[in-house]
């Protein structure tokens, strides 16, 4: 945290399906006051995971196909004047090849990029879509779902998709660009791409289910560690070969396959879980501060290596 500047940080550490290492501590805003065991972070993308297990459970119990082109479900008014839009799939959209742009741009236009499924581009667009198809189909609110399908069942008590009381209290600011503390818009609606408040307690619980699913056969995450297409240089992790699997990424490594998704919400949240799956170590962490890639770096470099 000294040599990076980090103000902030909520670590944890898990082996072997328990939390060996915790901490919370560090700045909390320009007032300097201290952050604790209840403060939460934007998890930014590392929402993405948490809603591709709730699809991924929908998909279990019937609710939906993950190859059935999502038109035939709900049909997307901002993309229908582009009839490739109706190859879209559940699958796409967890693997990131649907062909939208992360995010449309100044004139709020969606457009295709690439013709659906056939390679990978990052895309917020495609999970909002997603998160519209799945509102339709079950009646519920997302941030409903994902409370009944991740949280409750996981004893994840104070992780939520959209702002409350609770949240608007323990939030820390992020400071961008080393000297401008702030927050970013409150979340008032769910956005299942970004909008996740947690801690990293609360969020290990779910890395942990995650990792305890990696050896049990037919489980969610057995479906979500399905390859589905391979980064560019430009996209992947410096010096690794990304993969993309259904809401989250993997690479190989001289220690085994890893898992992981990272978190980027404006520079002023930054965060990242993995884990090794032969070994069942992991960890998981959210900064106030846009140092991600080098902490985790030297994270990987001190925890495996010795470093």
């Amino acid at each position: 945290m000294d040599s990076l500047k980090i103000p902030a940080i909520s670590i944890a550490l898990v082996k072997n399906n328990k939390i060996v290492y915790h901490r919370a501590i560090g700045i909390k805003n320009a007032k300097q006051e201290r952050i604790d065991d209840h403060t939460l972070f934007e998890a930014a993308s590392m929402t993405k995971t948490v809603f591709a297990y709730t699809v991924l459970k929908l998909v279990k119990e019937n609710v939906l196909n993950l190859d059935t082109p999502l038109y035939k479900y709900y049909p997307y008014e901002d993309i229908k004047y582009d009839e490739r839009y109706k190859l879209i799939t559940a699958r796409m959209v967890l693997g990131h090849t649907t062909g939208f742009p992360n995010w449309r741009g100044d004139d709020k236009k969606l457009t295709i990029n690439a013709t659906p499924g056939t390679k990978f581009g990052y895309s917020g667009e495609g999970f909002e879509y997603l998160g519209l198809v799945i509102t339709h189909l079950t009646g519920k609110k997302l941030d409903d779902l994902v409370q009944e399908y991740v949280f409750r069942p996981l004893s994840v008590k104070h992780s939520y998709l959209i702002s409350n009381e609770y949240v608007r209290k323990h939030l820390t600011e992020g400071l961008k660009d080393n000297k401008d503390w702030g927050n970013n818009d409150v979340y008032l609606q769910p956005y299942v791409s970004y909008s996740l408040y947690t801690e990293a307690k609360d969020y290990a619980k779910f890395e942990m289910e995650l990792i305890k699913e990696s050896t049990s056969p037919n489980s969610i995450f057995q479906a979500m560690s399905v390859r589905q297409s391979e980064l560019d240089a430009n996209d992947s992790r410096p010096g690794a070969k990304t993969v993309a699997c259904l809401g989250i990424f993997t690479e190989q490594t001289p220690f085994g396959p890893i898992y992981l998704h990272p978190g980027n919400n404006d520079d002023r949240f930054t965060s990242i879980f993995q884990f090794y799956k032969d070994s069942k170590i992991g960890f998981v962490y959210f900064i106030n501060c846009p140092k991600q890639n080098e902490l985790t770096k030297r994270l990987n470099e001190f925890l495996i290596n010795g470093k």
